[in-house]
């Protein structure tokens, strides 16, 4: 009688919202009618001490010299292990690193590791330390990240072929002793060496990532991986501290559609989704607000649109302006986002500046939008018809995809241009992002570290494949070496706010929101936390019998 009326309810509330014509509404509906109908179902046996959890997509890699995906960042973060690890706070603490010896210039920082050992029972050693980020150095490596090794002596310059690997500040004293020097003091030098490209791959064998037989050091390893499926990691026992792992294991899925993760979770099949790794979809977030189900944390994260400035007509300082003054944020944040993901007017996310906005980038302004664009077609000397159509790219996902529609159907109607767009899945368009293979994109980045010149200083270089623009120019160039060199705090602050500022002139990129991370959590699961770069810390996580 109770699923009857149940039943009966449902089909009125529908011929309800289709009289309303509201769409919105009825999303919320379909969302409240999947946990409706989902949570009469039986749940999954749940396995004892056993994480569930997804990604949306497959690891790019397991080898942390490779890695520039939060994907196989979080993966590589859970098999291996460094000098420190990643806080809820985003600060960091000592790892493998069982000391650590600061010089009185704090340019000389002397490691001291603890007894650990590789899965296959050889040691840790200073060595793995040295010969890993010497690689990632290494000019004909092809790491995503050597830039963030500039901070040490020579480093820069022998990724530029202009210095020999030898004669960079990176050497193992003994086994267990690691000397690092540093071109400069770096106050977030430590919080550098818990990020998935400082951690260190075995030195004593050779071997293929993403494969099960794999050679980690980490609080898990692989116990087995079916490519576009699952990846099943267990328990090390052989971690220097295995004995404060309290998971016997993390089931991973792999499950592209949010929608269909959302459904597992609800049957009982997923005990956590949500973050980067694993999004939710954004029609079921209002229903989700309201039954009080979800968890947010504030993301060193931002979603942009970036404009191509070495090919074709985004050269012109004029036109991307133009485009910029085009995007409606406010409309996308009210129409789109969630309502605790903000608007952006900064290019650093608030979560790397104490929760400080500053509105330097430019607002939705239609007068001024079409002003800078006859600015820059006389500079190039075209009409709008000549420019059109323009090309679009966003990666696969909901949220990215109806972005792109908004900013599609303003330029469209603001300029008459015809704008074509073009969704590919995850590595594919990270390819056009590095290879600068695109006229404009909707892109984002998470912060590797705790500090906002880990946004700035991929400008410096317009060859970095993360200066997703391939911006730069001198007076840039200029600021970032002297933040890099600044003594005082207000100095440095200043500068990072000058820095800043030259981006929102010149607008190589619009920053469109800032991002909150919002997860789901089975109460069975307890102390899982997510850092404001994107990593979910499961070294200390555990699962809570049933009552």
């Amino acid at each position: 009688m109770q699923k009857k009326m149940f039943r009966q309810e449902v089909f009125y509330l529908l011929i309800f919202f289709y009289e309303l014509k509201s769409l919105s509404m009825l999303k919320t509906l379909i969302v409240f009618l999947i946990f409706a109908l989902t949570g009469c179902k039986k749940s999954a046996p749940l396995p004892p001490d056993v994480l569930r959890i997804s990604f949306s997509i497959q690891p790019v890699t397991a080898d942390p010299r490779k890695s520039g995906d939060i994907v196989s960042s979080t993966l590589i973060c859970l098999i291996y292990e460094g000098l420190t690890r990643r806080c809820p706070d985003g600060l960091s603490e000592l790892a493998l690193a069982e000391s650590v010896e600061i010089s009185q210039d704090r340019k000389t920082y002397i490691f001291h590791l603890r007894r650990s050992f590789w899965t296959d029972g050889h040691p840790v050693t200073a060595s793995d330390f040295e010969k890993s980020w010497k690689k990632i150095i290494d000019p004909n490596f092809p790491s995503l990240c050597s830039y963030l090794f500039y901070s040490i002596l020579n480093a820069e310059a022998a990724s530029q072929g202009k210095k020999s690997i030898e004669e960079v500040g990176i050497r193992a004293l003994d086994g267990n002793t690691l000397q690092v020097t540093l071109e400069r003091p770096t106050p977030y030098f430590l919080s550098l060496t818990s990020f998935p490209s400082f951690l260190p791959v075995p030195q004593h064998c050779t071997q293929e990532t993403n494969q099960k037989d794999l050679v980690t050091n980490g609080p898990f390893y692989i116990e087995k991986l079916v490519p576009q499926s699952t990846i099943v990691l267990r328990k090390n026992p052989t971690f220097w501290s295995a004995d404060s792992t309290r998971l016997n294991g993390i089931d991973i899925s792999i499950i592209p559609n949010e929608t269909t993760a959302l459904e597992m979770f609800q049957r009982g099949e997923l005990d956590w989704i949500g973050g980067l790794v694993a999004p939710i979809s954004p029609d079921a977030l209002s229903a989700l607000e309201a039954q009080n189900k979800l968890r947010y944390f504030a993301m060193a994260a931002t979603t942009f649109c970036t404009f191509n400035t070495r090919d074709g007509i985004f050269k012109n300082e004029n036109i991307r302006k133009a485009f910029s003054f085009a995007i409606d944020r406010e409309e996308i944040a009210r129409e789109i986002l969630p309502s605790c993901q903000i608007p952006a007017t900064r290019c650093i996310p608030p979560a790397l500046c104490g929760g400080k906005d500053r509105k330097i980038f430019p607002s939705f302004d239609q007068q001024q939008a079409k002003i800078y664009l006859q600015k820059g077609l006389e500079e190039l000397g075209k009409t709008a018809q000549e420019i059109s159509p323009i090309r679009l790219h966003f990666r696969s996902g909901t949220v990215d995809r109806m972005i792109a529609q908004v900013i599609q159907r303003k330029w469209k109607d603001l300029f008459g241009v015809d704008v074509l767009l073009t969704q590919t899945e995850f590595k594919t368009f990270k390819d056009f992002l590095h290879r600068r293979n695109y006229e404009v994109a909707i892109a984002n980045w998470v912060a590797q570290y705790q500090d906002p010149i880990n946004i700035l200083e991929r400008f410096k270089d317009p060859n970095n494949a993360k200066n997703y623009p391939a911006w730069n120019a001198p007076e840039y160039v200029s600021l970032i070496e002297q933040i890099q060199n600044a003594i005082s705090l207000d100095e440095r602050n200043r500068l990072i706010e000058q820095a800043e500022d030259l981006i929102a002139e010149k607008t190589p990129l619009l920053p469109i929101y800032h991002w909150y991370s919002s997860n789901l959590t089975n109460p069975r699961v307890r102390n899982l936390y997510t850092s404001p770069t994107g990593g979910i810390l499961l070294e200390r996580c555990w699962i809570a019998e049933e009552e």
